[in-house]
């Protein structure tokens, strides 16, 4: 991720009052429901921003540990979200827990604000470090940005299926699908890569 990355998003929590009631992803309640099906309930969510779906999943009786680079964002996590989330301030490549710290992981759209030459070495080793996380059998929750590379933005890079698989193949894919997530932007053409993963032992 660019300094300029970052720089952005900490412009936008500081800036755009919108992000203060935004309502949890459709990613994140499907999310919950997976994790408390199959017993997960110590989850870090990862690249949490301002703590909407930290938020949710923790009134879904998870515990949950938000973490993101921005500090922006967790002051308003910290200020508006009143429940019991623990928030922590950290780059996700070089995460600060000890190995299989996690029965699960939930990353909604990280992966796809990596750009730049070195887009691919970063993106490696946030799944290097979720691995690391996880418990043996631990799910993984992961979703980005589908569409084209060369249709993106220009801060931001987009995933095609193919991309989504390569990242993901030290994971066991246990669903996986791309759909419309028109009520995190209001936008129709708004899709993305979701799935469900599972850590081998």
């Amino acid at each position: 991720m660019r300094q300029g990355t970052k720089t952005r998003w900490e412009q936008f929590y500081k800036e755009d009052e919108r992000v203060k009631s935004a309502p949890a992803t459709h990613c994140a309640r499907n999310a919950a429901e997976v994790f408390s099906e199959r017993g997960k309930l110590v989850i870090l969510d990862l690249a949490c921003g301002t703590g909407r779906d930290s938020s949710y999943l923790v009134e879904q009786g998870l515990f949950v540990v938000g973490l993101d680079l921005t500090e922006s964002g967790l002051t308003i996590a910290k200020r508006v979200r009143k429940n019991e989330a623990k928030w922590v301030q950290a780059d996700a490549r070089e995460l600060p827990f000890g190995n299989a710290s996690f029965e699960g992981v939930y990353c909604f759209g990280l992966l796809h604000e990596f750009t730049g030459e070195g887009r691919e070495d970063n993106v490696r080793g946030v799944m290097s470090e979720i691995h690391r996380v996880l418990k043996s059998l631990g799910v993984l929750i992961l979703a980005v940005l589908a569409g084209e590379p060369e249709k993106g933005l220009p801060q931001v890079n987009l995933f095609t299926e193919g991309h989504f698989d390569s990242v993901t193949q030290g994971f066991q894919a246990v669903a996986k699908r791309e759909y419309k997530d028109i009520g995190c932007t209001g936008k129709e053409d708004y899709r993305v890569w979701s799935g469900v993963f599972q850590k081998q032992k």
